[in-house]
């Protein structure tokens, strides 16, 4: 697999950012000379690391560092969407993993959703960030995913009474009914949420350093080139601070090193190239009709359809679009992939396949009745990139040096949340800094997320990778 490289310098440009913090730039007069905990990444993410760190352990200081602008990577590109995919999921999981483990990992993405409910209230940002607690309507666009995800769900309630009542399953009928939706072999009502981004994570970021301006350093426009590790016990520095970090502002020292780089991991991290791959999906913000009611307080919205490929086109349907509307302004949020395959796997997001952009806004009028009707004012688009693992779940723990190339035990990652970080992210964070700081998470962080030689071995290899990207073909 391809080094994805650093991200790039000059992104589409992501509707969430059009009002930048104060902080987007904002970077030391002179990069630090050392610090305990280096994390490269400043999405939510990021965040949840940095943040735990500074309130469990009052000692140690704490450097974001990242290659753009704070919050530019997937969290600030992201659709919105606070949702878990636990329904469709479960089958898979339980087959894989058995179901204690695969109901461990659904009440984890619940939870997450919960704590991001609860970081927004604590940080007083829900007018600010647009949340809404909501029902998200997932609409099966097909007769046979529609069968799949109603099996997944009576497996679901069965193994796990407990969870009985969180999916409502309704009919074709009931979706163009109630909800207007067109096209619907069925859908699930669940409980979920809607939010901007970009606001809570550099709202957080702000708070932290007003509360911990001693400790928290945050390095903008400051791209990690490369990690060593020595460890020579002749030199202090480097007996306390063994890891150095090149970036072209000058070197860091760091006690640990914190990967929070999602689909970019492989580039700092060579082996993890192919077990960890890049993926980039389209955005956009449309404006409609006002015959299009404002639902934007009450429901979002997911359409699922069987992965497709066109061979003369050489275009892949990834499977899954989601859509979310601004309460405030009735626009539309909608994005999914319907692209080259070679633009799909890729780690570049300076750039918008125009096909991409087309599609989207084809296919969203049709979903409210308006098939043929002129494309919706387009308002923005733009591309991101996510983080998939092969086996498709999220990669959060020490990494081993048979990862790192490096004989050094203090490099950790949470990375790899496969289109789903809203859902993980914040948890994933908390529990590596609580991993960091020699603290047991392991009632509550799925064992699967883990590092161990099993997952390393059976199902976290680049064949795995391929032969997933194969079957969505």
């Amino acid at each position: 697999m391809a080094d994805p490289g650093l991200p790039r310098p000059k992104p589409t440009y992501s509707y969430w950012q059009h009002a930048p913090h104060v902080l987007a730039d904002t970077q030391s007069s002179t990069l630090p000379t050392d610090t305990d905990h280096a994390i490269i990444g400043s999405g939510i993410t990021g965040l949840a690391v940095a943040k735990s760190l500074l309130e469990r352990d009052p000692s140690s200081k704490v450097t974001i560092l990242e290659a753009r602008t704070l919050c530019s990577g997937a969290t600030g590109r992201n659709g919105g969407q606070m949702a878990a995919n636990a329904g469709e999921e479960y089958s898979h999981l339980a087959q894989t993993y058995g179901p204690q483990e695969a109901g461990k990992i659904i009440k984890f993405t619940f939870r997450n959703l919960e704590k991001m409910r609860e970081l927004v209230e604590e940080q007083d940002v829900a007018e600010v960030s647009e949340m809404q607690q909501l029902k998200k309507l997932r609409v099966f666009l097909t007769d046979g995913k529609f069968r799949d995800f109603k099996e997944s769900i009576a497996r679901l309630e069965g193994d796990h009474p407990s969870m009985k009542g969180i999916y409502t399953i309704i009919d074709a009928a009931t979706t163009l009914q109630e909800y207007g939706v067109h096209g619907a072999a069925g859908a699930a009502i669940l409980p979920a949420g809607t939010i901007w981004p970009y606001r809570l994570v550099t709202r957080v970021f702000s708070a932290l350093l007003e509360k911990y301006p001693d400790r928290l350093t945050i390095e903008m426009n400051t791209p990690v080139e490369s990690v060593e590790y020595n460890s020579n016990i002749a030199s202090p520095m480097t007996t306390v601070y063994p890891y150095k970090l090149r970036t072209p502002r000058g070197p860091l020292r760091a006690r640990s090193v914190v990967y929070c780089t999602n689909g970019y991991s492989g580039h700092l991290l060579p082996r993890l190239r192919g077990r960890v791959h890049p993926s980039k999906g389209t955005m956009t913000v449309q404006d409609p009709p006002k015959s299009v009611p404002n639902q934007g307080s009450s429901i979002s919205w997911g359409f699922h359809y069987p992965p497709s490929y066109d061979p003369a086109s050489k275009r892949h349907g990834y499977g899954l679009y989601y859509l979310a509307q601004s309460a405030k302004t009735g626009y539309f949020y909608f994005g999914g992939e319907n692209t080259r395959v070679d633009e799909s796997v890729s780690a570049d997001d300076s750039f918008l396949a125009e096909h991409s952009v087309s599609h989207l806004r084809t296919v969203l009028p049709q979903f409210f009745g308006q098939k043929g009707s002129a494309p919706w004012h387009l308002m923005a688009s733009w591309s991101g990139v996510m983080g998939f693992s092969s086996d498709g779940l999220p990669l959060v723990g020490r990494l081993s040096s048979a990862l790192t190339g490096r004989s050094g035990t203090g490099e950790w990652i949470a990375a790899a949340f496969n289109g789903y970080g809203m859902a993980n992210c914040l948890m994933s964070g908390e529990a590596l800094a609580r991993m960091i700081l020699g603290e047991n998470v392991d009632d509550w962080l799925p064992e699967s997320y883990g590092l161990g030689e099993r997952r390393l071995r059976e199902t976290l290899t680049v064949p795995k990778a391929v032969n997933a990207l194969k079957a969505k073909l």
